[in-house]
């Protein structure tokens, strides 16, 4: 080669290097990413949390896709897909949400979590930027609860700031209307919203559709009170449980002397007046003044006040932080957000009590002696039979390629029986538990997976508005890193669409989270209990046939038919008592997947555990339950451009009122009174109850727990004769009774080992609800597993 030839090579690789190095540090030279995270800078381990994301492009113009990376949890994760436009010299803000971020992708400072494409995610090229590469949020961890406050002057809510549950100090974060997040992920991250002095309706329609979402899917809503209220709630207006209209002053406040320690430093407070709205409950009422209420609402409540929480009187009041604590305590946050399980996402919930069994697909299998015959078969044919015919014809000399041909034939059509149902399309289960509210609409958890009949990318598309989804990464291949690699969403106006990369063939992909649908239908019950027998009839008003229908009270349940869409079903049904009352854990869950289950009975064993999660979390009043399966299509989800083979199991559950009044003697037990536990200081670390042994696991501390009478027992007449515990645990727990009128607490002694009895004056420490309340101190330096007592209450109603 000569030396001008050498030359040109030399000049000409030095341009191929310039232009590449051009290419790829352009994006990097003119793309600046900023990124704020949650509210007030903060997010909640595990939740969703909304992001706002400042783009500069100092650059020609540029299109592309950002792609943000999450985990809420070590089985769940992903990236959210951002399109942007950015014209040259110019710079835009854009705010969406992610499901969460764990310890394990937060606390790993290499990996980068943010990503930019020139052009689309799928086809485009990764190229580099200036400015934040990683979501760095603050924490807040689990176990500590956190509240949003909506207020022209959050400040005024000093007493709130300062309150604790649980032993822990409640984390307060301000929202705005700028700051309120516009999807619905965006407000997981919150446990309570208050809202006092602030006018709703300026917020977006979205973003109140969004808070009455978050409300129905298990938030609780606190609202103060102030003039002209219901016109500045907007839709909200019909959800809470006062109607306020006559501005006043309280001057007894007696009502706020809630514990012995707490005495109200004022003697009169400004209030507005009102009446209680229908299904409200009232809470606190002073000289029939209601002052607090709740309604629930979905899997949620709204609680409300008749004065402004943050009344100037109220917050010069040393005590205040004590006693909203005691109001935040008497609330039921719902089970399914983490608040009592501080350790585990609600989604790893979801994924390892459900969903895992929806990843279960039916199967061709040969029996052996199936296999055997056809073995059989084949030897017979190849061997003796194709001997004698090829001589016969005296053409043995063929044999070399017969013999391999029948093996082939014979392999393939074995192969075909067992796996037809798996190369034609892909499978795709959806499995459903739903709770049926009063107005037909139901919300509760869903999980969809395919099994994939060919390699690629496996697109899930669903309706965004009522499905909240997170994709479940492979089993035993958890993992921080590279989320976008994995699984990418992005959603448009109506729809939210999660692609899963390079599938392998014959795998599954699940993706999962919480549900909701106006307008469903419900279970009509006309049914009567008598002499230990329910009679009458249950219309069907759902557009689904039911293949089983049940009747769940306490530890029973009894089974009374399946009903078409529709259609009545006729109910003379022998029970094993003479009321019914809330359900508890199913007794019969056993063991994951013994083998001789079928994949439908594991499936129910899954859906009637977490059923009775959800329905102990549910704020009814020890009520039973009317529950169904159905085979029906009840949510929309496709794999685009795939024509997919569907299989749909879901439970609906509904309560329903009690049956008539008893009259009579009775003997309730544990699993007859709605036994429910609150942290007063500690923590609730698990409930384990499988067999409704009330097995749970808890921080050394102070709980609170209750009591309930079935509502067919009418406490007008009712007389309590004694109350009997036996204890499970030796000394570790110290009980007292609960006056519900004084609060005073009233030590208990055991009257016989591990036994306590009471008897005089029992009636007085039921309250108005007929519940009875305990206080009781756990005390075992370290070790987190008790079992409550064993609870029998006996007593009358007279005729």
């Amino acid at each position: 080669m000569t030396r001008l030839a050498k030359a040109l090579f030399v000049t000409f690789l030095g341009a191929l290097m310039f232009l590449f190095m051009q290419d790829t540090t352009l994006a990097e030279g003119q793309m600046k990413i900023s990124v704020e995270e949650g509210i007030d800078g903060k997010v909640k381990e595990g939740r969703g949390f909304p992001i706002t994301v400042k783009v500069e492009n100092t650059g020609s113009d540029f299109k592309g896709d950002l792609l943000f990376d999450y985990a809420p949890s070590y089985q769940t994760g992903g990236a959210r897909a951002l399109s942007i436009d950015i014209p040259a010299d110019s710079e835009r803000t854009y705010t969406f949400s992610i499901p969460g971020f764990n310890d394990e992708i937060r606390h790993n400072s290499n990996l980068q979590t943010i990503h930019l494409f020139e052009g689309s995610w799928e086809n485009g090229k990764e190229v580099k930027f200036k400015g934040d590469k990683r979501l760095t949020p603050n924490f807040i961890y689990s176990n500590n609860t956190t509240i949003g406050l909506l207020s022209e002057n959050p400040d005024r809510l000093k007493g709130i700031k300062g309150s604790t549950m649980g032993g822990n100090t409640v984390e307060t974060l301000t929202l705005t209307k700028e700051t309120f997040p516009e999807e619905k992920n965006g407000l997981q991250m919150l446990d309570y919203i208050v809202i006092d002095q602030f006018n709703l309706t300026e917020l977006k329609g979205t973003q109140q559709r969004i808070l009455m979402s978050w409300v129905e899917n298990g938030g609780v809503l606190m609202v103060g009170a102030s003039p002209h209220l219901e016109d500045t709630l907007g839709p909200l207006s019909d959800m809470v449980p006062l109607t306020l209209n006559e501005e006043g002053t309280l001057s007894d406040t007696s009502s706020f002397n809630v514990k012995k320690s707490i005495n109200p430093s004022f003697s009169s407070l400004p209030i507005i007046k009102g009446k209680v709205n229908p299904d409200a409950e009232v809470i606190v009422e002073q000289n029939d003044i209601p002052l607090v209420a709740m309604n629930a609402k979905g899997l949620g409540e709204v609680w409300q006040t008749s004065f402004s929480l943050s009344d100037p009187v109220l917050n010069g009041w040393e005590n205040y932080d004590e006693w909203f604590a005691n109001m935040l305590s008497k609330t039921e946050p719902y089970f399914l957000l983490g608040q009592q399980n501080g350790d585990q996402s609600f989604l790893e919930r979801i994924y390892y009590e459900v969903a895992d069994s929806n990843e279960l697909f039916p199967s061709t299998n040969f029996k052996v002696s199936t296999l055997v015959i056809i073995l059989i078969i084949y030897l017979i044919v190849v061997v003796p039979l194709l001997y004698f015919a090829l001589r016969k014809l005296d053409r043995r000399e063929q044999a070399w390629w017969i013999i391999p041909v029948i093996s082939i034939l014979v392999s393939t059509g074995i192969f075909v029986t067992g796996a037809k149902d798996r190369i034609s399309k892909p499978h795709l289960n959806q499995m459903n538990i739903l709770k049926v509210e009063d107005n037909q609409s139901v919300h509760g958890i869903s999980a969809f997976t395919a099994l994939s009949n060919s390699g690629g990318d496996y697109d899930f598309v669903s309706d965004k508005n009522q499905l909240e989804l997170t994709p479940a990464r492979i089993r035993n291949n958890p993992g921080g890193g590279s989320q976008y690699k994995f699984a990418v969403e992005e959603r448009s106006k109506d729809k939210r669409k999660i692609t899963f990369r390079d599938v392998e063939y014959w795998s599954t992909r699940t993706v999962l989270g919480t549900s909701e649908k106006d307008k469903l239908g419900s279970f009509v019950p006309e049914l009567v209990l008598k002499d230990k027998t329910v009679t009458g009839t249950i219309l069907n008003d759902f557009p689904y046939d039911f293949t089983d229908v049940y009747i769940w009270s306490g530890s029973r349940i009894y089974r009374v038919g399946e009903v078409k869409a529709g259609e009545t079903l006729k109910i003379d049904k022998k029970l094993s008592t003479d009321y019914l009352s809330s359900p508890i854990g199913n007794p019969n869950m056993a063991a994951p997947f013994p083998n001789q289950q079928s994949i439908k009975q594991q499936k129910k064993e899954r859906l009637e555990n977490f059923a009775a999660q959800m329905i102990s979390s549910d704020n009814e009043s020890n009520s039973p339950v009317i529950f169904g399966y159905t085979k029906a299509r009840i949510f929309e989800m496709s794999i685009k451009d795939k024509e997919s083979k569907s299989d749909n199991f879901s439970l609906l559950y509904q309560h329903f009122p009690s049956l008539g009044n008893y009259k009579g003697a009775f003997t309730l037990r544990s699993e007859q009174l709605d036994l429910d536990v609150k942290p007063l200081s500690g923590q609730i670390i698990e409930h384990y109850s499988p067999n409704g042994a009330d097995e749970i696991g808890i921080e050394d501390g102070t709980y609170e727990m209750t009591i309930q009478l079935p509502k067919q027992i009418d406490l007008t007449k009712v007389n309590l004769h004694s109350l009997n515990m036996t204890l499970h645990t030796g000394g570790v727990l110290q009980f007292s009774l609960v006056d519900p009128q004084t609060e005073e607490k009233i030590n208990l002694e055991e009257t016989s080992a591990n036994s306590i009895e009471v008897k005089e004056k029992l009636k007085d420490y039921m309250n108005d609800n007929g519940e009875i309340v305990f206080e009781f101190e756990k005390r075992s330096q370290g070790d987190p597993f008790v079992r409550l007592p064993s609870i029998v209450l006996k007593g009358e109603v007279q005729p």
